[in-house]
């Protein structure tokens, strides 16, 4: 699953349009992070979604978290260059749905102090929902 690791502060053009950048990262099968751009359009009457290649792996989600602030609005026009259609866009009702129960899923968790790990579960299950409530405040303004 994707995770929205921040928004980049600056639009970028091109002749396609302009678009919010967003750095996106996920868990690859071998364990390790990856991190790539979306580019979502500020014209709310396009659905149109832009993603670039794989452009960074990483060893953990705080490396890639640490690539992301690093880069520069003139890196976000060139991944914007590079960045093609997403194939199969899935409806944004759909994903605010997704994560909705995702955030009620996580309000519902009962912390168990006295587990070994609980701390950090704690606090993955925190950042995920911070997450999960930032994406469905843009998916809402997007509507």
């Amino acid at each position: 699953m994707s995770e929205l690791m921040m928004e980049l502060p600056q639009t970028v053009s091109d002749a396609r349009g302009t678009f919010r950048s967003w750095v996106m990262g996920g868990r690859a099968p071998d364990g390790r992070w990856e991190g790539w751009l979306e580019f979502v359009p500020t014209d709310r009457d396009t659905a149109a979604v832009y993603l670039t290649p794989i452009e960074t792996r990483q060893h953990d989600r705080a490396a890639v978290s640490l690539w992301a602030s690093g880069l520069t609005h003139v890196y976000a026009e060139g991944a914007l260059a590079r960045a093609t259609l997403q194939q199969t866009p899935e409806p944004a009702s759909s994903l605010i749905l997704a994560l909705q129960e995702l955030v009620e899923a996580l309000d519902r968790r009962i912390p168990h102090i006295e587990r070994v790990g609980e701390a950090e579960i704690i606090s993955d299950a925190t950042r995920l929902r911070a997450s999960a409530m930032q994406r469905l405040r843009l998916l809402r303004q997007a509507e």
